[in-house]
């Protein structure tokens, strides 16, 4: 078995639910490393075969959101390689399996509206908004977002409300993106604060640092491209430094942010 195999040769027809989600836990890790897509793609499909049949729906639908994030990382990987030596191919075959898992959790959950839990539901729209923002639509992916929003927004303890800090980053990326610079910005600044200051953004700092530091600087990333090609590089060295800087673990690590590290390094290489 390799270190990136979470089934066994032979798996059973019929696992515990704690052994799906031990899995599912197992699955969320190795989709972070560079170069493991390809393996873990195929064993997130032959778990959510045995979650259907299980009938655990907010597993089914979890396992969909796992296969679309393996896929937006072939993508990302690629891009942060430059146009030179980037694998195109891989790319869009990335963009392929985005589009198919994006297509199956709506599916899904169309068909099994009564058994998905709401947070699994509002979290289907951060997905669709995604591969809307992929697709270069962004009107489309900010009334996603928005929809997502509604739900977080309603609740009250910082532990079941800290999803909206992500949701609100990526409303700010959609607005750039359809020219609301203003907007956007203001937008931007606030959530960057909210990460460091709310009740969710520090109860997600202290309790899952590694999301944290992936989700903030992921707003800072995103909207560091758009302000470089939109000659304000100043801005964005500004939120890149901030973002190369918590891209480290307490305990020193940073090879686990690799696929966030080489955003920053292909970005550097855009500023004049």
């Amino acid at each position: 078995m390799t270190r990136n195999e979470i089934f066994t040769p032979i798996e059973p027809e019929v696992i515990s639910r704690e052994l799906i989600i031990f899995k599912v836990q197992k699955i969320a890790i190795e989709r972070e490393k560079v170069g493991t897509s390809e393996v873990i793609i195929p064993q997130i499909r032959n778990l959510r075969k045995i979650a259907i049949n299980q009938q655990e729906h907010d597993i089914t639908i979890q396992l969909f959101q796992e296969e679309f994030l393996s896929a937006q990382h072939m993508v990302m990987e690629e891009r942060s390689k430059g146009v030179k030596d980037s694998n195109k191919a891989r790319a869009i075959q990335g963009l392929f399996i985005m589009k198919k898992s994006a297509s199956g959790m709506e599916k899904y959950q169309e068909e099994h509206q009564t058994d998905i839990s709401p947070v699994m539901k509002a979290r289907n729209f951060r997905f669709m908004g995604r591969f809307a923002d992929y697709k270069n639509q962004p009107k489309k992916s900010e009334k996603f977002y928005h929809q997502g929003l509604e739900y977080f927004d309603s609740e009250t303890e910082p532990e079941n409300r800290y999803h909206r800090l992500e949701l609100l980053g990526f409303i700010s990326f959609s607005l750039l993106k359809q020219g609301k610079k203003d907007e956007g910005i203001k937008l931007m600044n606030q959530v960057l604060d909210d990460y460091d200051q709310s009740p969710e953004g520090q109860w997600l700092k202290e309790h899952d640092y590694y999301t944290w530091a992936v989700w903030k600087s992921g707003v800072e990333i995103r909207n560091s491209e758009y302000l470089i090609n939109h000659s304000d590089s100043a801005m964005a060295s500004t939120l890149m430094n901030d973002a190369d800087s918590i891209l480290k673990m307490p305990d020193g690590n940073t090879e686990i942010f690799n696929i966030r590290i080489g955003e920053l390094d292909r970005l550097r290489t855009l500023i004049h």
